[in-house]
């Protein structure tokens, strides 16, 4: 008898254990400047963040749920989308993470699949990090590894709106893309490879220009994939965006070769811009979205805000 209480003491501790390291989360991570952040666990998730105006006040810059139930019907928002397996779904938004390691400006989050999960013959390890740093950038880190081949793409959910007010309209906000080229999409929204070019289309934003600007001449806002015209050097800015309203400049660094912008519709109040291992690198050759056993998968996107925009950003 004294055996079987051992027993199920036992087995209730593992399911405590069990229970506890799947506990969802929040984090909060503040730079030396006052910056925040908040982190879920649930999805690897960016849930806010806030960066100042002109006039040196803090406000939110991207979209996100008081709760992480709230997220239920909106998964894929603020998360870290990761599409592969034979079934290529994305199924991590859904999943709470590990929590690796965390302190006041960084947070580290881990997701190991289970042997056969979503089609892929084997386990696949992914780590993401998130550090706020003193130069008022948001990085974004992902290192991923596999136990079989699989195809891969990795990007975020994130949803901006420099404003300070998330249910403000974004057409105002003005976009610089570092792309003369698109990347065509097939009827089941996966990238074909074939290059179109979007000089003077209202695709076009090589100059800086208002987002509603010619938006209505779209079929239903913007939903493209633009190849980088400098696909391997992170020095060089995939993209600008600015509102002039709040004196808030966003400039993505990528060390992918495609930027995805997405302003869900034509009357929006939110943009996403999201770096995809996909495309060309800048000797034109395809990149390959295959990863293998031995081989890390690495990349890395910064956002970084200020209040004194590039001169190609200043519209006077």
């Amino acid at each position: 008898m004294k055996h079987l209480r051992t027993i199920l003491t036992a087995a209730m501790l593992s399911i405590v254990l069990c229970s506890y390291s799947q506990e969802q989360k929040r984090f909060r991570i503040v730079n030396g400047n006052g910056m925040e952040a908040v982190i879920s666990n649930y999805g690897a998730r960016l849930v806010s963040l806030t960066a100042y105006n002109w006039n040196g006040r803090l406000e939110p810059v991207v979209k996100g749920h008081a709760h992480d139930n709230d997220y239920q019907n909106d998964k894929s928002l603020g998360a870290t989308l990761v599409y592969f397996g034979k079934n290529n779904e994305e199924t991590l938004s859904g999943k709470t993470w590990e929590v690796v390691s965390s302190d006041n400006q960084s947070v580290c989050l881990r997701y190991v699949t289970s042997e056969g999960e979503n089609g892929l013959d084997g386990k696949l390890n992914v780590t993401v990090t998130y550090t706020l740093s003193d130069q008022n950038a948001l990085d974004v880190d992902y290192r991923i590894t596999t136990t079989a081949r699989t195809q891969l793409e990795v990007t975020n959910g994130i949803c901006f709106n420099l404003s300070g007010d998330m249910h403000r309209s974004i057409l105002k906000q003005h976009l610089w893309i570092d792309a003369f080229l698109s990347n065509a999409y097939n009827k089941q929204k996966q990238l074909t490879g074939v290059l179109q070019r979007i000089r003077n289309t209202p695709f076009d934003f090589t100059k800086p220009r208002e987002i509603g600007e010619r938006i209505r001449r779209t079929n239903n806002g913007y939903d493209n994939a633009y190849q980088l015209r400098h696909p391997d050097n992170m020095q060089k800015p995939a993209a600008i965006l600015f509102d002039a309203q709040s004196g808030r400049a966003m400039t993505v660094y990528s060390s992918e070769p495609t930027l995805c912008i997405n302003t869900y519709g034509k009357a929006s109040s939110s943009i996403s811009l999201q770096p995809l291992h996909s495309g060309y690198n800048s000797g034109m050759e395809k990149i390959s979205q295959g990863l293998e056993p031995g081989q890390v998968f690495h990349g890395a996107t910064v956002f970084f805000f200020t209040t004194d925009p590039p001169l190609l950003m200043r519209t006077k």
